[in-house]
């Protein structure tokens, strides 16, 4: 049968605003579809802000909100969320430390070499969508609604990305063999795992946790396997694989990593990533679970998607980052062959 009539037709130009929430709607929802495709965790709203910061530097509240023409509110709203997702930090003014700024985060200038290159991508296809429409301002909606029905937002941007080559590290890709943790690799991973103990941004570690109870959870005596990454002869990560219950619970995998922090950003994570999921299958596992990622480790959260992990919860306010801000976490999860 055939579809029937769009009953805002039947409305002439009383439609117009209507069709404008819609198309907005369709959007925003078809933009957030080709961030998920992309394992991006972006918001189709912050593109704006994240630009006018990468080109401004620190900016307050209320300047960002004059440059970008949103009301107060609206730009207070946004910076909670890019906090919140790790992408922007707040400092204070060097003329007046009463006043706050915001600024892109380390995280954020790290990746916005791929944000850039997605966002041209997505720039081109609303130049096609466009493109696509013609006549009055009403007869434009229409046809960029038809131009939607037609091909999707998202499915223009991974098309018009599949052509683009992807941002090239400049950072050397880091070659490591993965092998079973010996003792003789415990002063190299309690010097790693203590990184983590200082940083306090993604494990929930006491502050005053001993040698001993940090080489008991990397390379457990009873429950779990530990792993060692060796670069150059040198330990430069680890890894556990541990049931992440006991009993009925024990064919579920859980996993911890740690990488040094000299060696991060060179493809380190991923190795021991796939090296996991390959040694829980061979160990029994029939699944893998993550019960704390902390969403503002995007990078984690963006590896353990592409490697087919899924979020299947979120703990508002879960974890406690060591300037006193509650962020939420993720328990991640994924099937093993």
């Amino acid at each position: 049968m055939p579809d029937p009539p769009d009953f805002l037709d039947s409305l002439g130009a009383l439609s117009l605003t209507l069709r404008m929430r819609r198309l907005a709607d369709r959007l925003s929802e078809q933009g957030r579809a080709a961030y998920d495709a992309l394992d991006i965790e972006l918001e189709p709203g912050w593109y704006a802000a994240l630009l006018l910061l990468e080109r401004d530097g620190a900016l307050s509240i209320s300047d960002a909100a004059t440059r970008l023409g949103v009301r107060h509110p609206t730009m207070v709203k946004t910076s909670r969320e890019l906090e919140a997702a790790g992408l922007i930090v707040s400092v204070s003014d060097p003329g007046d430390a009463r006043r706050r700024l915001i600024e892109l985060s380390p995280r954020a200038m790290e990746l916005f070499p791929e944000f850039q290159r997605v966002w041209g991508a997505f720039d081109d296809a609303l130049g096609e969508l466009e493109e696509a429409a013609s006549g009055t301002l009403g007869q434009h909606v229409v046809a960029l609604g038809a131009a939607l029905d037609a091909r999707g937002l998202d499915a223009r941007v991974r098309d018009l990305l599949d052509a683009r080559p992807a941002p090239r590290s400049t950072r050397r890709p880091l070659g490591a063999e993965v092998w079973a943790a010996t003792p003789r690799d415990r002063a190299a991973v309690i010097d790693i795992a203590r990184e983590l103990v200082t940083s306090g941004e993604t494990y929930a570690y006491e502050p005053d946790i001993t040698d001993d109870e940090l080489w008991e959870y990397w390379c457990p005596s009873s429950r779990g396997d530990g792993f060692v990454a060796c670069a150059g002869g040198e330990v430069v990560g680890a890894f556990v694989i541990r049931p992440n219950q006991p009993g009925p619970g024990a064919h579920v995998a859980n996993a911890s990593y740690v990488v040094r922090a000299d060696r991060r950003g060179r493809g380190l994570g991923r190795r021991m990533g796939e090296a996991s999921i390959e040694l829980a299958t061979s160990l029994g596992y029939s699944s893998m679970q993550f019960n704390i990622v902390v969403s503002t480790n995007l990078a984690a959260v963006n590896l353990w998607r592409s490697l087919g992990f899924r979020i299947v919860g979120t703990i508002p306010r879960g974890f406690r980052l060591p300037d006193g801000r509650f962020v939420a976490h993720h328990i991640m999860y994924r099937e093993l062959e």
